[in-house]
């Protein structure tokens, strides 16, 4: 949610891929048509390598923004969401295949600003880490998703008009094989610091109130009818849920039957046969459990472990998870590509949490497998 946080951004090592593509760099400080002081014609690495040091202009910020936002799709899923949204958008930046990604990226940005803001959506959404999880009333399909789309984004306006005094509301969607995912931008009212007002005779203080976009997911299973939901605050979760039903899939309580929510059973952890088998090359642990037991004075406990499972059992805990509350678990899955592991929270019968940029299918394989998420 919110915006994107930047990866560490060494624009001598980006800048470095331009050096025979200065075409895409001209193209590119091109779109703020002379307020950079640069002449595009005759720029090459070197001097706008020097303007990013020393330059000044009234649209080096907006430059700079854009930039930053170019360099961070230069990833291998960056790369791939580039390509899926100028596939979608009928639009070939490298007809060859050879372009760098962050030629690439540059080139899209300056050409295709559609097709840029659509990739940076894909890539901002599989970096999103908090979901709520949702299973419909049944496996229903999207008929038109762009009619939806539009009918969504009149809905939350309306609601949003209601519920924060603002309508400003922006829905984009993209089709990945079951999945139709939205983005959806709304403004958040936020208070800052405080600021002098009126005239210097008759001066007042006022707070400064600031509007930025905030930005949510919705991720919806067209096979299984199963929804995830990122939103900042819990109103606006369920005001995402009930337009979603009613526009996209024509029922406002299309995710409110019983039963609904109840999609992580982390009672499972308590039973006997409770294992965690993962593929070959890949391991996994319990690294975190809150729960509490059913004893006088109803203590509550929180087991941090490289091995939760044999921390319990030689504490002799585990065997008093049975009739206890398990309110929180932390798994740690270990893959060959990323061995500092991938961290899963879960909690409550609906809330998970993990970096889904990698390996998330994976992730959902196994906590199905282990009997933790409910198909």
């Amino acid at each position: 949610m919110g915006k994107l946080k930047h990866r560490t951004f060494n624009a001598d090592r980006f800048l470095d891929k331009f050096q025979g593509q200065e075409a895409i760099l001209r193209n590119f400080v091109g779109l703020w048509d002379g307020r950079l002081g640069l002449d595009a014609a005759s720029l090459d690495v070197p001097r706008f390598k020097e303007f990013l040091v020393d330059g000044d202009g009234d649209g080096k910020d907006d430059l700079l923004e854009s930039l930053y936002m170019a360099f961070d799709l230069c990833t291998e899923r960056g790369h791939e969401d580039l390509v899926a949204a100028c596939n979608e958008c009928g639009y070939a930046p490298d007809g060859n295949g050879d372009l760098p990604v962050e030629c690439m990226s540059l080139k899209v940005r300056s050409e295709n600003e559609d097709a840029f803001t659509l990739a940076y959506d894909r890539y901002n959404l599989w970096r999103a880490e908090r979901f709520t999880i949702f299973r419909g009333k049944s496996a229903a399909g999207i008929v038109d998703a762009d009619a939806a789309s539009s009918a969504f984004q009149t809905k939350l306006a309306e609601v949003f008009k209601d519920h924060k005094n603002s309508d400003r509301v922006l829905v984009r969607h993209y089709q990945e094989g079951a999945y139709t995912n939205f983005i959806v931008y709304h403004e958040k009212r936020v208070k800052a610091e405080l600021i002098f007002k009126g005239t210097r005779t008759r001066p007042k203080v006022a707070p400064t109130i600031l509007r930025p976009a905030q930005q949510d997911f919705i991720s919806y299973n067209n096979e299984t009818g199963q929804v995830e939901i990122e939103a900042g605050f819990e109103k606006e979760e369920t005001a995402l849920r009930k337009a979603f039903a009613e526009c996209c899939l024509k029922d406002e309580d299309f995710f409110d039957s019983p039963g609904s929510a109840d999609r992580i059973n982390l009672a499972r952890i308590a039973e006997d046969d409770f294992d965690m088998p993962v593929d070959e090359d890949h391991s996994a642990f319990l690294a975190e459990l809150h729960f509490n037991i059913q004893q006088t004075h109803g203590p509550s406990f929180v087991v941090r472990s490289k091995n939760v499972m044999e921390t319990l059992e030689k504490n002799y805990l585990r065997k008093r998870l049975p009739g206890g509350t398990i309110r929180r678990a932390v798994f740690k899955i270990m893959f060959p590509d990323d061995r500092r592991g991938k961290r899963i929270e879960l909690s409550g019968t609906n809330k998970i949490k993990f970096k889904r940029a990698t390996h998330a299918e994976d992730v959902f394989r196994y906590l199905r497998n282990w009997g933790i998420i409910i198909d």
